[in-house]
């Protein structure tokens, strides 16, 4: 295990991980082989302890700036995956439609969720590769999953639990929760981009489509008011 530190911030990778992929690459041989290596590759990123699951997901909402103890990223991906998982079963409750086979609903759950999360990922890597962010691929998708956390958050209350008429509601956990999601993705980014123009291209790219994506499933999916 490995601590680096940048303005105050630290950031704990996996050395085995982020230092020696040549050695977890597979090599030509038998289709078992080549299935081990993939396994060897993927299970380091999935052993973190169950007993500190809850304390990541809630700490996606916590700001690093108020509580430094936050600031810590980490490149795992039993968390995120828990986080899009959660996600997924609040959208497949919205897009449910008698008028739609299961097949359809999966595919439209899976885009919004996983889908995203991918894309929206290296979308982030893509911007912060030419701005050169201290932040590596499993870093930014493991930090991107959790900031899902508001999504989740947002959705199960604005729209499962209360099943308002207008929008106020859901506007109101938008500002809170999302917005304490998205702010603590952006602040991580930010503390590690050196350019000052970099960092507003980042910060406000970013922003823009994580809050996007979670008024487009409001809209699309638990309202329906217009075609997904």
């Amino acid at each position: 295990m490995v601590t680096m530190s940048h303005k105050g911030h630290s950031v704990v990778t996996i050395e085995s991980i982020d230092s020696n992929l040549e050695m977890l690459l597979p090599k030509l041989g038998s289709v078992t082989d080549y299935c081990y290596s993939i396994f060897s590759f993927i299970r380091p990123y999935y052993s973190v302890s169950n007993t500190k699951l809850p304390y990541r997901i809630l700490s996606s909402l916590a700001p690093p700036i108020v509580f430094p103890e936050f600031r810590r990223v980490h490149s795992d991906m039993k968390g995120p995956s828990l986080v899009v998982a959660m996600l997924a079963l609040i959208l497949m409750y919205g897009i449910h439609s008698p008028n739609r086979t299961l097949v359809v609903e999966l595919l439209i759950t899976a885009k919004l969720s996983l889908g995203y999360w991918l894309g929206f990922s290296f979308v982030a890597f893509f911007l912060c590769y030419f701005s050169q962010t201290c932040l590596t691929l499993s870093q930014l998708v493991s930090i991107s999953g959790y900031s899902l956390t508001g999504h989740c958050v947002v959705l199960l209350i604005a729209e499962v639990l209360h099943q308002e008429n207008s929008h106020s509601v859901f506007f109101f956990l938008t500002t809170v929760f999302g917005g304490l999601a998205t702010a603590r993705l952006v602040i991580i980014i930010l503390a590690r981009t050196p350019g000052p123009a970099q960092r507003l291209l980042i910060c406000s790219t970013l922003a823009c489509i994580h809050l996007m994506h979670l008024i487009y499933i409001h809209f699309a999916c638990m309202r329906k008011k217009f075609e997904i």
